[in-house]
């Protein structure tokens, strides 16, 4: 027994919802199109027609990956199943001995689909439009782009081999220290060796440290070792990156980015359980998708007399709770009360509970 009905249903189906799906994605970027523009009409009056059109298109994958593919993904799913319901076109196919599970797999395959388009998109498109909109709106004002990392100064910094930093001044820039002290311990918890420089430069593998001093420690603390040095390089390999500090917001960052950056934020002692929360969320996001549909594909499956006014009330129901559930789990993972990786994917969670709970109630 096929898993799918035939080619021509699954494909009906496919396209009923697609239409509303993509009408639902137009309607809802409009309107946040219209509530910006508005918001923003005093400070626009500076810019001509044409800047401010190129910054709205830029703006649009933004908005599209994360305000309206949850919406709209909610509302095709429950109105499409309610219309074919409303229909009586899944009564005629139930009477032929076809269960509801295989009446809605195209659409939970289509799902899926969804979710992995949505974490690319939002990964490659997404991040990369923000970063050209940004560089953009600042070459309109006139002013320079703001770097990616910013400089630093009086930095403490725990590297990977057990190695400390203490930097007068990071420059993200150039990729160099200024007054730097490094330290490396062993796992006992002693000194093996404290470097004291004028500067050191990063050189794409390793970091070159000049006009200082090396002192090699014995296992008493006693030195055992002192030489002044021109230029000192060594296979210290820490990433630049630990150093700087990323303008950016999470949200803005690719998954790769988010991943070191989440790292560093524990590895420098700050309060990365927020950090790490919200990487999750960034991930868990794409799988909300999937999710919804499964749960408006069976409830739009119950018969229903008005299945726009039902379809519209369902996804604000079903998104207000979510929210809901998103910051509590975005609160509790911020402070420690439970894992990040829980708090980032609460609302997940919960959802795949309804979807069990919806799907078993489905009469086969």
């Amino acid at each position: 027994m096929k898993p799918i009905p035939g080619k021509t249903y699954s494909l009906f189906l496919i396209w009923e919802f697609l239409k509303v799906f993509f009408i639902s994605v137009v309607f809802i970027l409009g309107l946040s199109f219209i509530v910006r523009t508005l918001q923003g009409i005093e400070s626009w009056k500076a810019y001509s027609i044409s800047q401010i059109l190129i910054m709205r298109l830029l703006e649009a994958p933004g908005i599209i990956s994360r305000e309206t593919l949850l919406a709209s993904s909610m509302f095709a799913s429950v109105y499409t199943m309610s219309n074919l319901t409303q229909n009586r076109e899944i009564l005629a196919l139930r009477s032929c001995g076809v269960s509801i599970y295989k009446i809605i797999s195209p659409l939970i395959i289509l799902g899926f689909v969804i979710c992995i388009f949505s974490l690319l998109f939002e990964d490659h498109i997404v991040v990369r439009s923000i970063l050209i909109k940004d560089r953009y709106f600042a070459k309109v004002r006139g002013v320079k782009p703001q770097d990616l990392y910013r400089d630093r100064n009086n930095v403490i910094v725990f590297g990977e081999n057990n190695i400390i930093y203490k930097i007068d001044t990071y420059l993200s820039k150039t990729m160099e220290m200024k007054g730097v002290m490094l330290i490396s311990k062993n796992n006992d918890g002693n000194i093996v060796y404290r470097i004291d420089a004028e500067r050191a430069q990063w050189n794409g593998k390793g970091w070159i440290f000049y006009n200082g001093v090396l002192r090699k420690f014995d296992k008493n603390g006693a030195i055992a070792e002192r030489k002044v040095f021109i230029d000192l390089e060594t296979d210290i390999a820490d990433d630049p990156q630990y150093l700087g500090r990323d303008t950016r917001n999470l949200e803005n960052m690719t998954l790769k980015e988010g991943y070191k950056y989440t790292k560093m934020m524990k590895k420098m002692g700050f309060d990365y359980k927020r950090v790490l929360t919200k990487y999750n969320r960034k991930i868990a996001h794409s799988v909300t998708l999937f999710l919804v549909i499964i749960i408006g594909l069976t409830l739009g499956s119950m018969p229903f007399r008005n299945a726009l006014v039902i379809s519209f009330s369902m996804t604000l129901g079903i998104i207000l709770v979510f929210f809901f559930i998103i910051e509590i789990g975005y609160t509790f993972g911020s402070s420690g009360k439970i894992p990040p990786v829980i708090g980032g994917w609460l609302g997940n969670i919960v959802f795949l509970f309804i979807c069990v709970f919806l799907l078993r109630r489905q009469r086969v």
